[in-house]
Formats: structure tokens, C-alpha cells, sequence
């Protein structure tokens, strides 16, 4: 399975700590999560670029600042997680989708400061810019989502076109793929061709779901008849959800070529593409190059004493 975002990780937090008596420490909670997600060790233990962490750990340490900001829990100077009333009435209302924080919101609590205040973690200088660039990035990722919802499903398609031309396919060329709208047949949104005598054809279905609300195994089963009425056999379905771990296993088992893009792969791509953003800042990090001072220095002429 893919590494949970962090909307997924909101109720299953709340969940562990309601079912602990409402207090836990971040390295157990940490560990409840990953059993209750039925993570793999290869999900669990993928790191960050910085190698400093891992993925699921940066991850964790941004839903807990968000469900700080939210009233939902307190990090306790004693370094446990608390359960708040708010949160404990969330978990009651079996709240599956808690949206996302406002754009250029200023009370959302840094991912570190809640950490450090739990687990007196530091990882130095270094390790607090890379803490904050993955702050950014997953609230970046988090406002995309908020925006895509409030665009029409049109938008939407329209938006996953542009980004796989931008991935390459099509040849970049905007001739070569295209939205079907309404006037779609079964189930297709959208027609990418490889080459300009449409040779080799990718179809593409576009869903956009609320965080929580998965892509039924059916709908993936529709889209592969739907493929079959086409006679193509390779086709992608992209989604701001997440799909299920049946519809994996059904597209593995197929002798279709079915690519899921679920919503947080969609919005890492958006990123790594530049499509509905745009560079804001870019910092250069720099460290002493050891070979200009241990290399040799033949060239250098010895001055007389």
C-alpha cells in the first residue's frame, strides 16, 4: 500500500489515543498506527531525501500539528500526546473527513514544535530546514487538494490531461490528448496518444473524491470493460482519494494495463511538474569540499623560506 497522507492518518491517531484512555507517547502511537494501517516494512522504513527520517515519521509528525492547531490533541511538556474533548468527539462521530487547514493560515502549529515538545528530538540546523521544506511541501500538497475540490469535475479533467503531457506522454504535444467531458463513453474522460497515428492509445478516467472515500472495486471493473470496449489495453485512473488495496489486486491480475495515480501521488506530481504551481523560493545548501583542501597541489610553485 501506498504511505498514508495525512488526512488519512487523522481518525486512526484519534482512534489509538481514544483506545489507550486518551494519552500515549509519539513513538508508540507512531508504532499503533502503522499495525491499525497494516503497513509494510518498506512503507514504514522509506526515508526522507535527507536520510535524517522516514517518510511515515514526517508525515505522522504533520497530522499531529494539525490536529494540535485543531484543538484535537496537546503535546504535554511530560512528551505524551493527549486527547483532547474535541478530538475525543471526533473519534465519537466517527469523523472520516476532517478537510484541510486554510490557505496562508497562520495557527497551524509547526510539525517540529509539536515533535520536539513530545520527544525532545533535535536533528540541528540541517535537520529543521529539511523539517520545514517537508512542512511546506505537505501543506502545499493540502491547498492543492482544498483547490481541485472547488473546481469543477471539467477542471479536474482538464487538469489531469495537462499533467501527463507534462509527464511526457503524448510527446508533450497537446494535439495528441484530450478531454471527452460529457461527451465520454464509458466511463472515459480522457484519450492520450503516444504517436500521431494513434498506434499506441492510453485512456484515462478521472475521479475526484473526498479525502476518505475510496474508489470502489466496481469502478475499476467498469473501467476495464470500459478499455475492452475500446480494445485498448492500457489505461489510467487518477483520483484525489486513494484506492482500495482490492483494486490494486485486481489491476495485477488483469491483462489490461491499468496505472492508479491516487491523491497523494496526484499532488507530488503536480509539484515535481510545476502544473497550478510555481516556484515561490529556492535555497542552495553548501558544505566544504574536503578534495580542494587534502587534494594535490602540484601545480602550486613552493615560495623560498
Amino acid at each position: 500500500m501506498n504511505i498514508p497522507d495525512y488526512q488519512r492518518l487523522m481518525l486512526p491517531i484519534l482512534q489509538r489515543l481514544a483506545d489507550q484512555g486518551g494519552e500515549l507517547a509519539i513513538d508508540a502511537l507512531t508504532d499503533m498506527v502503522a499495525a491499525a494501517m497494516a503497513m509494510g516494512d518498506v512503507e514504514r522504513n522509506e526515508r526522507l531525501p535527507s536520510g535524517q527520517e522516514t517518510v511515515f515519521v514526517g508525515r505522522m509528525r504533520w497530522t499531529l500539528s494539525y490536529l494540535e492547531s485543531s484543538g484535537a490533541v496537546t503535546a504535554a511538556p511530560d512528551g505524551m500526546i493527549r486527547l483532547s474533548d474535541t478530538g475525543s468527539e471526533q473519534v465519537a462521530e466517527h469523523l472520516t473527513d476532517m478537510g484541510v487547514a486554510p490557505e496562508n493560515s497562520g495557527s497551524v502549529a509547526t510539525p517540529r514544535s509539536l515533535w520536539v515538545a513530545a520527544s525532545g528530538d533535535d536533528n540541528g540546523a540541517e535537520g529543521r530546514m529539511q523539517e520545514c521544506f517537508q512542512t511546506c511541501y505537505e501543506r502545499l500538497k493540502a491547498q492543492l487538494l482544498q483547490r481541485i475540490h472547488g473546481q469543477t469535475p471539467a477542471f479536474f479533467e482538464e487538469l489531469v490531461i495537462d499533467l501527463l503531457l507534462a509527464m511526457g506522454y503524448g510527446g508533450r504535444r497537446p494535439d495528441l490528448a484530450k478531454c471527452l467531458g460529457r461527451s465520454g463513453d464509458g466511463g472515459i474522460d480522457g484519450v492520450v496518444r503516444r504517436d500521431s497515428l494513434g498506434l499506441d492509445v492510453a485512456y484515462v478516467q478521472a475521479k475526484r473524491y473526498r479525502p476518505g472515500t475510496a474508489v470502489s472495486i466496481s469502478a475499476v471493473r467498469d473501467f476495464a470493460g470500459a478499455l475492452d470496449a475500446h480494445k485498448a489495453d492500457k489505461g489510467v485512473m487518477v483520483t484525489t482519494s486513494h484506492f482500495p488495496d482490492s483494486a490494486v489486486k485486481f489491476a495485477q491480475a488483469s491483462r489490461r494495463r491499468i496505472a492508479f495515480i491516487d491523491g497523494d501521488r496526484l499532488t507530488s506530481l503536480l509539484i515535481r511538474h510545476n502544473i497550478a504551481v510555481r516556484p515561490h523560493m529556492t535555497f542552495e545548501m553548501k558544505h566544504l569540499d574536503e578534495d580542494y583542501f587534502e587534494g594535490p597541489r602540484d601545480n602550486l610553485v613552493a615560495q623560498p623560506a
